[in-house]
């Protein structure tokens, strides 16, 4: 028994409806995004001063990492930055403290990005973060309230805190693990790509790039990965759908 093609719908049809589909999931999910990032930006002007310097401003945001209070009970594994602000425990958990920082921060205009401190293996062992200030990418440590700070109060770097004495200097009123180095950093965990994931990040480790690449913002928001994924298969989709449309058309001159 032969059934006939056009009770299946046509790739043109397929096309297109994921094509609207991916539009409106995206539509859907730009909303979103803008409303946390509304909300993440008055969240940040009601604890810093808005006159203050950047310095201010990040030992501000600093201060409320150290003194959080109990607000929600929640899902411990949600990448959300604005349920993180909302729940201890989460704020409590190194990633998570340092992913609602990076956001808050750069709500403000600072530059903010996430560091992996990595142990010889190329393991994570803590996450903290970097922030632009004076033209200098310098460490914070939001899971401790931490601004990383020499004998001079002088912000320092990465790669200043790769002295042992220093880093000491800098985590001596907080039980800093001794495991938490800077001898080994990262942006991106790249032992979660498989087969080839270690060696590459190692490659771009070694050339700088992945210092100039710094850490996505997707990789700790998941909104935003999900604005990025339906933008991308609306890309796709529309793509093909054109293609199919193209493809029709030569069909029909030649026949």
């Amino acid at each position: 028994m032969r059934i006939k093609a056009d009770r299946f719908p046509s790739a043109k049809k397929i096309f297109g409806l994921w094509f609207v589909l991916s539009l409106m999931l995206a539509s859907f999910a730009l909303h979103q995004y803008l409303a946390q990032r509304s909300y993440l930006r008055g969240f940040a002007e009601a604890i810093v001063p808005l006159d203050g310097s950047p310095s201010e401003k990040v030992e501000a945001l600093l201060r409320y990492f150290r003194h959080h209070t109990t607000r929600l009970k929640g899902d411990l594994w949600d990448e959300n930055p604005v349920t993180a602000l909302r729940h201890e425990e989460l704020l409590r958990i190194c990633g998570s403290a340092a992913s609602a920082f990076v956001f808050l921060a750069r709500s403000l205009g600072i530059p903010a990005r996430g560091l992996l401190l990595l142990n010889e293996r190329g393991i994570v062992q803590h996450v903290v973060a970097e922030v632009q200030l004076e033209g200098r990418w310098v460490v914070v440590d939001p899971g401790f309230g931490l601004a990383m700070k020499d004998k001079q109060g002088r912000w320092l770097s990465k790669e200043e805190l790769r002295n042992p004495e220093t880093l000491r200097f800098a985590t001596r009123d907080v039980p800093y693990p001794s495991n938490y180095t800077y001898d080994r950093t990262a942006y991106i965990n790249w032992q979660k790509v498989p087969l080839i994931g270690a060696r590459w990040g190692e490659w771009l480790r070694e050339r700088g790039l992945e210092e100039w690449m710094g850490r996505p913002l997707w990789l700790d928001n998941s909104l935003l990965a999900r604005l990025y994924l339906w933008l991308l298969s609306s890309v796709f989709s529309g793509s093909s759908l054109l293609w199919q449309h193209f493809k029709g058309r030569r069909r029909e001159k030649g026949a």
